[in-house]
């Protein structure tokens, strides 16, 4: 009878496929993380270019009317309008 050495060889090849498998997803993931951080613009190095240490002219003049306000935190002191829907 030969039952369980089959069963013994099957066990053996069932190990190997899944450490194989294990493996194998280990590889892919770590090649999808190298092609990521490849890909990821952050990681680029931009060629050096050379500064003249002055503004430009878009941060020495700003056309941009937003103001914060007085910077004060509570309700406000005017009183809101209300407008009935009277006859």
């Amino acid at each position: 009878m030969d039952a369980p050495f089959r069963l013994e060889r099957a066990r053996r090849q069932l190990r190997v496929a899944r450490y194989s498998l294990g493996a194998a997803a280990v590889a892919g993931f770590a090649l999808f993380g190298v092609a990521a951080r490849a890909a990821h613009p952050g990681t680029s190095t931009p060629a050096p270019t050379a500064s003249t240490g002055t503004a430009s002219d878009d941060d020495q003049q700003s056309t941009s009317t937003f103001d914060f306000g007085d910077g004060s935190i509570g309700p406000s002191s005017s009183v809101p309008s209300i407008q009935s829907g009277g006859s």
